[in-house]
């Protein structure tokens, strides 16, 4: 456990920033099973937090809604993620299911919109734009954020809230389920069956103030509802009363493993026990709080986990589709997900089981509506540690019982969209992740000097960048002293005019004899002294050089110089050493020990090109490249502190996970041997029989920081291995954190092989807009 959080060094403390959304859809909409006729006097909520610690942010967040399912989930996920500078299986996006209020499913609006229907609770609007405001709360979060010094963990009993819906008859089958509001006398006088009595408290503080305080029960959340009037139901009323004793904490609350667990033992459905039920479980939450136990923590005790699942399907899962268009919409509502959940099982898209660990507390991220004994089962087994479990992720799944319900039937299981062998895969899952060791050995990251000291200031980190930037040079050759380059002289060659730029062909100088080919973008149309924002592009392997980044590349995705042309930026892009109109570059006449660096000189001064045009800001610089541009991108950016904005496509990964394969080793002489070309560093030959060279990527990308970097890496790129990439990203997300800006690092692992996809690039464009603060006029790509 970490040491007094009084002499921690900055880079090993936690840090936390709180997020709290109006989640109320306008009246008029569709709720879940009903239109929206009016609100209530407490409107439904997103609340969640945002960690910093080793590696990066991990986000948690509960939105007072029934369900967010399949593609929501995927879409929610990434915003929140987009937001906090993360990665989407670092986040975990809960729904409390309030049955009064909406419900978001991606998949199932398109089933719906495909088949000509109205997509009805499913329309998205909403949901999208709940991910819009979540997305700006947290970016505003991460500027205000917290010192984390202790974790508080308790818990207490809930005293005559929740009971066991599922009545067993003689024989052991299921005979009645005890719903949320149980009118039948005889029902509500059955025990309470198998519940989970306590409610778990986490919270997170600096010194003795509490920061926030995350809440775990299992029960489904209704008092009463079909009432057509948005509300939180009583766990709601009981986050509030809470916030209300304690204004000070942002109070989150998530509901556990309450699929067959309900209030309905303590509630006819008279409306006044909303009001009691709250105050029962606020009671609980109180007495939880009182039995707070606070120990110190430090970013060594903060881990995430998680474990892709699939579950076999139910057969006949394929009916809803034809059934669909005769159906009403509340059982659109309580079916259509389980269609999109199948289709995506189908194309082996899988759900994240995750686990949140903080010192000896674990929190399990679980989807759909779990059984009880799933909850139970993860507790017993760690009974050394805290555990508490967040269920109703992703709601694709629905009720997912043990294997020894299905026997006895019922309305859970005969509604469940999973077979009994989703037990094994969930408790595979729950048990691996319970006993993964936590926390990690500490290991030498970027954060220690040379003599093995931490380094916990950004002015000792100056030091190391410095030796970074000296040890690349070991490989490529000293920068020249860019102080004593010539006066810039551009040649016009040739232009084309189109309705959004003017594209000129160029020679620019780059040094005493040396003269640099390039496409320089100028916007048509640009308003008296309005400067824009310049863009150095860098394309990749190619005979064709700058053409491949204006369209010409027989390639899709490639055209980055035209494209940002069209958004309005002023660009240049050069072409590489032995390329375009380079081709015949004679690296062995020349003055440099490696095209590396003549290529960071040529770019370096495009960057004065830039600033020295007054359509230009000069303040405003970024560099995109893909490929052998995307690591060109980081290695001019690491010398040139004038370059704002990185981005980085199919570009990198630490050195020990570069494998081209055998054949590849035979042809170039060895592993490492394409970076051993005269067209790139030579001297790489040096250090191939090891594979231990000076530098390595993760070090060059943390010179970066502060400033931003965005990294496009694949999870298919056979040339620059993902797993690498993110355990190096690992390493650089301590750096940014000590500048105390985690969210300027981002990296994207679509689905893709080497290749800058659509939807990432328009992303890293919009990124690139953000930190040069720029509003472009085409904001789609075509």
């Amino acid at each position: 456990m970490a040491q007094g959080f009084d002499t921690l060094p900055a880079s090993k403390m936690v840090k936390i920033a709180t997020f709290d959304v109006d989640a109320s859809p306008p009246i008029g909409s569709q709720l879940a099973y009903d239109p929206m006729e009016k609100n209530w006097d407490l409107g439904l909520k997103a609340k969640g937090i945002v960690l910093v610690g080793k590696g990066m942010p991990i986000v948690l967040c509960a939105v007072d809604w029934i369900g967010i399912a399949n593609e929501s989930q995927d879409a929610f996920k990434e915003g929140l993620a987009r937001a906090a500078g993360t990665i989407p299986s670092r986040v975990a996006i809960h729904t409390l299911h309030q049955h009064d209020a909406p419900i978001s499913d991606f998949g199932a609006e398109k089933i719906l919109k495909d088949a000509g229907m109205d997509p009805q609770s499913f329309e998205g609007s909403f949901s999208r734009q709940l991910i819009t405001n979540l997305e700006i709360a947290i970016t505003d979060a991460m500027q205000n954020m917290k010192t984390v010094t202790h974790v508080g963990k308790g818990k207490a009993q809930v005293h005559q809230v929740a009971s066991n819906r599922r009545i067993e008859g003689e024989d052991g089958k299921i005979v009645f389920s005890r719903t949320s509001s149980t009118r039948d006398s005889t029902m509500r006088a059955h025990p309470e069956g198998l519940i989970d009595p306590d409610v778990s408290l986490v919270s997170f503080w600096n010194g003795e103030e509490a920061l926030a305080v995350l809440s775990y029960y299992a029960v489904h959340p209704q008092s009463y509802y079909l009432t057509k009037v948005a509300n939180p139901d009583f766990p709601g009323v009981a986050r509030f009363l809470r916030q209300m004793s304690l204004p000070d904490a942002l109070h989150v609350h998530f509901n556990g493993a309450g699929a067959n667990v309900t209030a309905g033992k303590y509630n006819d459905g008279s409306k006044e026990n909303r009001l009691k039920l709250a105050e029962r479980l606020a009671d609980g939450m109180r007495r939880a709080w009182e039995n707070t136990v606070k120990l110190p923590i430090s970013a060594n005790d903060l881990g995430w986990d998680f474990v892709p699942v699939s579950m076999e399907p139910k057969e006949g899962l394929e009916k809803i589709r034809t059934e669909m268009e005769t159906q009403n919409h509340r059982w659109l509502t309580n079916n259509l997900m389980k269609l999109a959940w199948y289709n995506r099982q189908k194309e082996g898209k899988k759900i994240d089981i995750s686990c949140l660990y903080v010192g000896d507390v674990r929190i399990l991220h679980l989807p759909g509506e779990l059984f009880v004994e799933y909850q139970l089962a993860a507790k017993e087994e760690r009974t050394d540690l805290f555990v508490a479990m967040a269920a109703y992720g992703d709601y694709g799944p629905f009720y997912i019982g043990p294997a020894s319900a299905y026997p006895k039937g019922g309305y859970e299981i005969n509604v469940s969209p999973v077979t009994e062998k989703a037990e094994a895969v969930l408790m595979g899952a729950i048990k691996n992740l319970l006993h993964k060791d936590f926390p990690a050995s500490e290991t030498k990251g970027l954060l220690f000097k040379k003599d093995g000291s931490p380094i916990t200031k950004v002015e000792e980190w100056k030091a190391k960048k410095t030796a970074i930037l000296e040890n690349f040079q070991k490989v490529t050759g000293p920068l020249p002293l860019l102080a004593d380059s010539p006066p810039l002289s551009i040649q016009y060659l040739d232009s084309l005019q189109t309705k959004d730029y003017i594209r000129y062909s160029i020679l620019y100088t780059a040094a005493v004899n040396e003269e640099v080919p390039a496409y320089l973008y100028l916007p048509s149309k640009t308003k008296k002294n309005q400067k824009k924002p310049g863009m150095l592009v860098l394309h990749g392997t190619g005979d064709l050089g700058k053409q491949l980044v204006d369209g010409k590349s027989p390639l899709a995705n490639r055209a980055t110089a035209k494209e940002l042309a069209m958004r309005g930026y002023v660009v240049i892009a050069p072409d590489y050493p032995s390329m375009g109109d380079l081709s015949d570059y004679d690296f062995e006449n020349d003055r440099y020990e490696s095209a590396t660096m003549k290529a960071i000189v040529n770019h370096y001064r495009a960057v004065d090109l830039l600033q020295s045009l007054e359509e230009v800001d000069p303040e405003k610089i970024g560099v995109i490249g893909h490929s052998l541009g995307g690591h060109n991108s980081i290695f001019v950016a690491a010398f040139d502190e004038r370059i704002k904005v990185v981005v980085s496509s199919c570009g990198w990964t630490p050195f020990d996970f570069y494998n081209i394969g055998t054949a590849g080793t035979k042809r170039y002489g060895g592993r490492l041997g394409p970076w051993a070309q005269i067209r790139y560093m030579p001297k790489v030959r040096n250090y191939m029989e090891d594979g231990k060279l000076p530098f390595d990527f993760p070090e060059l990308i943390s010179t970066l920081a502060p400033r931003a970097f965005y990294s496009n890496s694949p999870l298919n790129d056979s040339n620059f291995d993902v797993v690498g990439v993110k355990k190096g990203i690992e390493q650089v997300q301590e750096v940014f954190n000590l500048f105390g800006v985690p969210q300027h690092l981002q990296v994207r692992y679509p689905e893709a092989e080497h290749d800058f996809p659509t939807t990432t690039r328009l992303e890293a464009y919009q990124f690139i807009d953000k930190h040069l603060q720029f509003k472009p006029k085409n904001i789609q790509l075509e």
